[in-house]
């Protein structure tokens, strides 16, 4: 059996005052995206750097544009909307919205091009993502014929009208509006049933806003039309990213605490930002000061108590988040809405379900028409600890198993930990800085699926 590295996630009965939130990954990753199809000068303030944004500048460096890291800020020259690969083969790693933006954009080019991306990414749904490029015209196709990546494509985008099911991955719909500016017709896209991840395509459409694209939509979003235009250059400045601020919020609700968390602002359109209602609800004040970028929650008994119940549909990426939560509440806590998670980087109910199970947590999934949509959990205090976790392969497992073990009487032991690089690389020095210790370890592996 071969070995595999763990983090050792040892108890603790306090957390100290204050932690820095990174920057928002999507904020990021749009801001460059729309910096790179202009025609001119952009530069990017308070950019997250992290594995997956730097996926995204290298995509947009192989489609003509030209970044320049700075220690606080981006300067980006765009392709002024021209889409010239500077290689045949484009490699998304395992980054879904890299993948399904650079697809949609290179069906501009003059010239075939190779997306492809890991073993992770080659397994996701990609299927709807091409059938609605061919609706507007774009020749694609999937190089093993299954749907899924890599793909070849051959260009052809003109325009006109597809249609999207918008309970699958709201970045689809983001991939379409980010090269709908490029076509020589405008492009209407319908959007069929429940919109789940509606903030994702909210915050999409801010940023084209701000590069001056036209656009109109209905007022629950389900058609959205996007008029041919130039993406103009300009100066972003990104906030803070709520899913990575989730995880220190979690970590406050387990101990008496008075934290303050910088670099994070209420006027931001992500979805996740809904942790702050939530833990709202369950008894901490939340004090917003976004003069100085701060939030302070003060957690006046430790020890959470009552019934709960939380729609997560337009704020999937806390699910797992959420779950670390819910197992040291006294009483039921239910979480609804979730069922897109299963087509993210891992199951992600399922898989906190599973894990959680291990440590004794009375935790069951909540199941409609046979697929994950929630859980409900019937909370208790402490857990006897000491299990070795699976983080599934994905970064937002990991760090939500790494809070639910900080109640926990012994560690916990967590594979996965190098994944943090993914959207959150300062995740152990914060922890850290709030007092929480942990270690690697090495044992043999085991099948944990």
């Amino acid at each position: 059996m071969s070995l595999v590295k763990y983090l050792a996630v040892s108890p603790s009965s306090y957390i100290l005052h204050s932690a820095y939130i990174p920057s928002s990954k999507p904020e990021t990753q749009r801001a460059i995206l729309a910096a790179s199809l202009s025609d001119g000068k952009s530069i990017i303030n308070n950019d997250l750097r992290c594995s997956e944004t730097a996926t995204m500048k290298e995509a947009c460096r192989s489609i003509g544009a030209k970044i320049i890291e700075e220690p606080s800020r981006l300067i980006i020259y765009g392709t002024g909307g021209k889409i010239i690969p500077s290689n045949n083969v484009i490699d998304a790693i395992g980054s879904g919205l890299v993948f399904r933006v650079i697809t949609a954009l290179a069906c501009h080019s003059d010239t075939p091009s190779v997306i492809s991306g890991d073993a992770t990414l080659r397994a996701r749904v990609m299927k709807p993502l091409l059938n609605a490029l061919a609706d507007l015209g774009g020749n694609i196709s999937s190089v093993h014929m299954n749907g899924k990546a890599p793909f070849i494509n051959w260009g052809g985008y003109i325009g006109g009208e597809c249609e999207i099911e918008g309970n699958i991955s709201s970045q689809f719909i983001t991939a379409i509006l980010f090269t709908a500016p490029l076509a020589k017709k405008s492009t209407t896209i319908k959007i069929k049933g429940e919109i789940l991840s509606l903030s994702y395509i909210q915050q999409t459409l801010e940023v084209l806003t701000i590069a001056g694209i036209k656009f109109q939509h209905n007022e629950n979003f389900s058609k959205i039309t996007v008029f041919p235009g130039e993406y103009h250059p300009n100066e972003y400045t990104i906030t803070g990213d709520y899913t990575s601020c989730s995880y220190l919020v979690a970590a406050a609700t387990l101990f008496p605490c008075d934290l303050k968390l910088k670099n994070i602002n209420s006027k931001s359109l992500q979805g996740e930002q809904a942790i702050l209602t939530f833990v709202e609800e369950m008894g901490l004040d939340v004090i917003r000061n976004d003069q100085e970028n701060e939030i302070r929650l003060i957690n006046r008994k430790g020890s959470l108590t009552g019934c709960y119940e939380f729609d997560v549909s337009n704020c999937p990426n806390i699910v797992p988040t959420l779950a670390s939560i819910g197992m040291y509440v006294d009483g039921c806590f239910r979480v609804t809405g979730g069922s897109i998670t299963r087509l993210h980087k891992s199951p992600r109910i399922k898989a906190m379900v599973q894990e959680l199970q291990k440590l004794g947590v009375n935790i069951q999934p909540l199941i409609i028409n046979g697929v994950y949509d929630g859980f409900e959990i019937h909370g208790t205090s402490s857990y006897s600890g000491d299990c070795r976790l699976s983080s599934w392969g994905d970064h937002r497992i990991f760090m939500s198993l790494f809070v639910a073990s900080l109640r926990c009487q012994q560690a916990n032991f967590i594979d996965g930990y190098e994944d943090v690089h993914c959207s959150f690389p300062s995740f152990f020095k914060e922890f850290e800085q709030l007092g929480i210790t942990f270690k690697e370890m090495i044992f043999q592996s085991e099948s944990v699926y």
